[in-house]
């Protein structure tokens, strides 16, 4: 209560009428003491003698009516009231006033501690218990599993992963939460699916932001992008941002999940890449895109790759390199009838064993090695069909014979077995078996490195560089005949057959014009990486060479595609130089391997222009292989017993088991539960307190 406050109550309102409160604060305050301003100049009292204690009696008076204004006499005035009977009686009213007043405080504010100490003792509890529910929640996302179960009855058998999972778990926490539980599970048993659905959306939602907190303070990074369908038959996108965190730690994460299936084109998905971006400042540190190269996708003029540059120029385009692989491998291996027929012979046979167990028993029993499964997208699945079939080329004979022979197996068991037996003893088909074998060492080889994320575009450029190198020097007659002669091992032809395997020239054709083929398919998928040109710069395996000789037209090339970041060219060189030239850099394996030293020996500073291209390229995406992991967890999420899950629900559902590592680290910061739990309890009211009192 202000001063002035307390006048009006005086002048309106009796004292003893007053509230607890209005004394309570007049006892604090003190005496109000008005400011005469209307007082004449010549009149005014002294500060001293105003401001002595003057008490007002009960009995009207001059004191408490209109007022003292004999300013002569006002000394003589209070020597007379202070010493009066009503002046004595109200000035001891006024001790046991503040004697019981501050009696009463000290109550209250003993009651008040102990309220909120028992209040915030309630809310620890609480708090604790909810952090068990948390783990409950991060356990089955991170594993895939389900929440619900078809029956959650207290009789039922089987009440669901989570019920199934909280009463185990509950089971084993300290006798003062389940003490605890017991009070509050009349109201509040966290069993709900509201409390289930709330707990999820907060965590990925804790997530989301702890990786847009990094992508935020990142200097640069990109974007992976790809979609497929779900078991519910809706176009599912997948993004994914790669970056360097400000301890140099290249890493790459899963944003969302977005339904695409009313709008693909190329305008729809730019709105997506824009509204998911934009608080990011794409058009500064987006870097790179990578796409799987569907058209509507990677078109140079209308396809989302222009769109994205337009609004973000830095963002330079590099088609997926394990899908370009595959293009090289699908087309380089269909040249002629002979290669695809023998490719559909090839995955005919492992089809021929998965349609049925009676098959596959005799593979287990005579093989003791199960032919992998054919996959249509994937060309490595090809590679393993025909490497199992080449390291067990006489037992699959063997196989295909005595199913043809067994009494007990069907008419199309036995046809089966018969023509792909007919094929393995063909020279023709033993000859390819061995060509592809060979070049698909090489290959699967490449598509491995190019599904490890953690290699940059440089990298992957240079290892296919070093893959075409090895396919060209199979290229020659030594290696012709060593393959014709195996194969002539392998099918060992009769007399009768032997001129088909001896005419040798016709196979050295069919070799050449295959080994050709992949060579030129390397070269024509591969041939836009000029634009890349300057990954060379941090290429650390000629850092010794780069001494001698600076990669000028690489920097030139850096200068025209990055020409908003790299505008200090010139001090870029100087730093380049030194580095080329010390010893002690031009024995690396790799550019991680110079980030991680730049970073450990504070070297920021002293290069910083470096460093910046260091981070530049290795954020840069060379794959989409993230996105195709992403889908894995999809199919494994959204299955036919679960198609029905809402789109929030399994975005949400699909980041706790992407992510689980990064749930990991995060889960040893001392703020991990309390975050989730505030995040939970701002929503909106909670049947039980978990926000405590200061």
């Amino acid at each position: 209560m202000h001063v002035t406050d307390v006048v009006v109550m005086l002048l309106e309102t009796p004292f003893r009428r007053w509230n607890s409160d209005s004394k309570n604060d007049l006892l604090k305050i003190g005496k109000p003491i008005p400011i005469l301003s209307a007082l004449a100049p010549d009149k005014k009292l002294s500060k001293s003698l105003y401001t002595k204690i003057v008490l007002l009696g009960k009995m009207k008076s001059v004191w408490n009516t209109v007022g003292y204004y004999d300013l002569k006499n006002l000394s003589r005035g209070i020597q007379i009231h202070q010493t009066s009977k009503e002046h004595i009686h109200n000035h001891l009213g006024l001790k046991n006033l503040k004697k019981n007043c501050f009696t009463i405080l000290d109550v209250v504010n003993e009651h008040g501690n102990l309220f909120k100490k028992n209040y915030n003792e309630n809310v620890r509890l609480n708090r604790l218990f909810m952090e068990h529910l948390i783990e409950l929640v991060l356990f089955l996302g991170k594993q895939e599993l389900a929440f619900r179960g078809h029956d959650e009855s207290s009789d039922s058998l089987n009440k669901g992963n989570y019920r199934e999972l909280f009463e185990i778990h509950i089971i084993r926490c300290s006798q003062e939460i389940q003490n605890h539980y017991n009070s509050i599970k009349k109201k509040f048993t966290g069993m709900s699916k509201s409390i289930k659905n709330d707990l999820i959306s907060c965590i990925s939602e804790f997530l989301i932001n702890q990786i847009k907190n990094e992508i935020k303070q990142c200097k640069f990074y990109s974007i992976q992008i790809d979609d497929t369908t779900d078991i519910s038959q809706k176009t599912q996108c997948s993004i994914i941002i790669r970056y360097a965190t400000d301890k140099s730690e290249l890493i790459e994460r899963f944003l969302d999940f977005h339904n695409v299936s009313e709008d693909r084109t190329a305008q729809g998905l730019f709105n997506l890449v824009n509204f998911v971006l934009h608080e990011f400042d794409i058009e500064n540190k987006l870097v790179g895109q990578c796409y799987d190269g569907a058209c509507v996708m990677s078109g140079h003029l209308t396809g989302l790759q222009a769109r994205v540059k337009e609004v973000a120029p830095n963002a330079l385009f590099t088609h997926c390199l394990a899908h370009r692989l595959n293009l090289v491998l699908q087309h380089g291996c269909s040249i002629n009838a002979k290669c695809r027929i023998f490719f559909a012979n090839l995955t005919g046979i492992s089809a021929y064993f998965h349609n049925s167990t009676s098959r596959t028993n005799f593979v287990d029993t005579i093989v003791g090695k199960r032919i992998p499964q054919f996959v249509q997208t994937r060309w490595s699945s090809r590679s393993k069909i025909l490497h199992t079939i080449i390291n067990e080329w006489s037992g699959f004979i063997d196989v295909f014979d005595c199913i043809s022979k067994d009494p007990k197996s069907s008419s199309e068991s036995i046809c089966g077995a018969i023509g792909h037996f007919k094929n393995l003893k063909t020279f023709e088909f033993a000859f390819l078996a061995l060509i592809f074998s060979d070049i698909f060492i090489y290959t699967d080889n490449l598509f491995n490195i190019l599904q490890i994320k953690s290699f940059d575009v440089e990298f992957c450029l240079r290892k296919i560089n070093i893959t075409y190198d090895l396919i060209n020097k199979k290229r020659n007659k030594p290696e012709f005949l060593k393959l014709f002669n195996q194969a002539v091992t392998l099918t060992k032809p009769p007399k009768a057959t032997r001129n088909e395997s001896n005419n040798q020239s016709n196979f050295k054709i069919l070799f050449y014009e295959i080994i050709d083929n992949i060579l030129m398919q390397l070269n024509t998928r591969f041939q836009d990486t000029n634009k890349l040109l300057f990954l060379q710069l941090a290429d650390v395996t000629k850092f010794k060479e780069y001494s001698c000789t600076f990669p000028v037209n690489a920097l030139n090339n850096l200068k025209s595609t990055y020409p908003y970041i790299f505008y200090n060219i010139n001090s870029l060189k100087v730093e380049l130089e030194v580095l080329y030239s010390d010893v002690k850099y031009q024995n690396l394996l790799h550019i991680y391997d110079m980030v991680k030293i730049i970073e450990q020996d504070a070297l920021k500073d002293i290069l910083p222009e470096a460093y910046k291209l260091f981070i530049l390229i290795l954020t840069i995406p060379s794959t989409s292989v993230s996105n195709k992991r992403s889908f894995s967890c999809l199919k494994r999420i959204k299955t036919c017993s679960r198609n029905s899950i809402s789109q929030v629900r399994f975005s949400s559902l699909s980041i706790l088991s992407i992510e689980k590592s990064f749930i990991n680290q995060l889960k040893k910061t001392e703020s991990f539960y309390d975050d989730i739990i505030n995040m939970y309890s701002s929503q909106k009211d909670r049947s039980i307190n978990l926000t405590y009192k200061t």
